[in-house]
């Protein structure tokens, strides 16, 4: 959540060819997030498909049934062993989960309460039940960890798939993550030139933070009494220098990252414009950064908790404003790959015209592997899906569906529009867009002083290559 709303890396567009954004088809998903690598990567791999409606979800939080899914795909490669489908006893319908969760139990994986949020530990658990110890070859040297003596977790920290989540390799296995977090993770299982050299920083040494970044970290909130002078304040909330250099050489090695994995290119630092620009993004995301841990402060909450402690349970109204101001539409539908089956779906429909009856239709015929796990049906906004899918949907009154095939490059569509109102994530994705809203407003309104002289004195390139080589 906080590195979303963050705004990614707001000027990467000057450092990085806009191809980029080619790489990925999710709409939620950009050039500039410091995630968008990693999605790419387990998207390409066929690990993770998104949430559906030509969404990734970024910041929602990761399930036990979807690391499940996510585990199973993995096994299923490494092996060669196929997942086998699941057949329904007369009457039964079956969980969207149940062939994944049912694959890794026969090969002696267990999965408990498929339907929660994942907790890190158990996302480990499943991780690395399913990864064989020669994928795992350390390129670090951590025999200790903060909060954790698991060795299966400690293998992953040292092959560079993980770094905790503070510069300490704090684990925080009772945490949960989101799913930008577990495909970054999964990223760097399946890639291994995306792994991370870490060392963790000795909490009495004082020394500075020595690990890459697996994405735009969080500094801690200032206090000038740890050491470092204050380059600026956001609201009278100071950011330190040492606090300024980490979030540059987040911003550097993410670019660089991108720059690698994608073109076998490195950032050059010693261009005046590309060090300028690092530096310009690094003191928006200090900024905002700060603005997000003031507001949480002043609520006494976590940055990630800032959503809900906002904008706790929206009115029908403002949701249904939200709705309308970015024409959100909302559908199930079945989708085949001829017309006769797409006429006997029809047929089968006309005979019970229920929703009911449309579900038990889907389960049988339906094809789209996202609208079997989106039970609730795709939440999504003008020209996140197929022109023809769109047009049907919009052609239909609230629970009504397309008497006729809608056809598009995908096959032939049976379309049931729902009211986007009823839909599950419509809350959360409101209090989302309204916290990206406020951030927008409060960074324009932000009272920012920032001492130009000393921040013009830190040499980008050297910080940066500094950084590189400590540890």
């Amino acid at each position: 959540m906080k590195k979303k709303l963050i705004c990614g890396i707001l000027s990467l567009g000057l450092l990085v060819p806009s191809a980029l954004g080619t790489e990925n088809s999710f709409s939620d998903v950009k050039e500039g997030d410091w995630f968008a690598p990693y999605v790419a990567v387990c998207a390409d791999a066929g690990l993770m498909k998104g949430t559906g409606d030509g969404k990734f979800n970024p910041g929602g939080t990761i399930t036990v049934a979807e690391v499940a899914t996510i585990a199973a795909r993995l096994r299923e490669s490494a092996t060669g062993e196929a997942i086998p489908g699941v057949t329904p006893q007369p009457g039964e319908t079956l969980p969207w989960y149940q062939k994944y969760v049912g694959y890794l139990t026969s090969n002696g994986v267990a999965v408990t309460d498929p339907a929660k949020n994942a907790t890190r530990q158990e996302f480990f658990d499943l991780l690395s039940a399913v990864t064989a110890p020669e994928q795992l070859p350390a390129i670090n040297a951590i025999t200790v960890l903060p909060d954790t003596s698991d060795k299966n977790v400690l293998a992953f920290y040292n092959a560079g798939i993980l770094t905790g989540v503070d510069d300490y390799g704090t684990f925080a296995g009772d945490r949960t993550l989101t799913r930008s977090e577990a495909a970054a993770m999964i990223g760097r299982v399946v890639k291994s030139e995306l792994r991370l050299s870490f060392v963790p920083q000795d909490r009495n040494s004082g020394a500075g933070p020595s690990s890459g970044p697996s994405s735009i970290p969080a500094p801690a909130p200032s206090d000038e009494s740890l050491g470092g002078n204050v380059v600026m304040t956001v609201n009278g909330r100071g950011v330190t220098r040492d606090e300024l250099v980490e979030w540059i050489n987040a911003v550097a090695y993410h670019t660089d990252s991108l720059l690698y994995n994608y073109y076998k290119a490195r950032l050059d630092l010693s261009n005046g414009e590309m060090a300028q620009a690092v530096l310009a993004e690094a003191r928006q995301q200090a900024a905002a950064y700060a603005l997000l841990e003031g507001k949480a402060a002043e609520l006494g909450c976590t940055v990630d908790a800032l959503p809900q402690r906002l904008f706790p349970s929206p009115s029908v109204q403002e949701l249904a404003n939200y709705v309308k101001e970015n024409d959100l539409l909302c559908a199930k539908h079945i989708l085949v790959a001829d017309e006769q089956t797409a006429q006997a779906v029809l047929d089968g429909l006309k005979s019970v015209p229920s929703l009911d009856q449309f579900n038990a239709l889907l389960f049988v015929f339906g094809t789209d592997p996202g609208m079997k796990e989106n039970a609730d049906g795709y939440l999504f906004g003008p020209e996140e899906m197929v022109a023809e899918f769109e047009s049907g949907v919009r052609a239909l009154d609230y629970g009504t569906y397309s008497s006729e095939p809608v056809q598009s490059t995908y096959g032939y569509h049976i379309i049931w529009r729902l009211d986007p109102l009823e839909h599950p994530n419509l809350p959360g994705q409101y209090q989302e867009a309204a916290l990206d809203s406020a951030l927008e407003g409060w960074l324009q309104n932000a009272q920012v002083q920032a001492d130009e002289q000393a921040i013009a004195q830190i040499d980008v390139a050297a910080t940066y290559q500094a950084f590189l080589t400590q540890g």
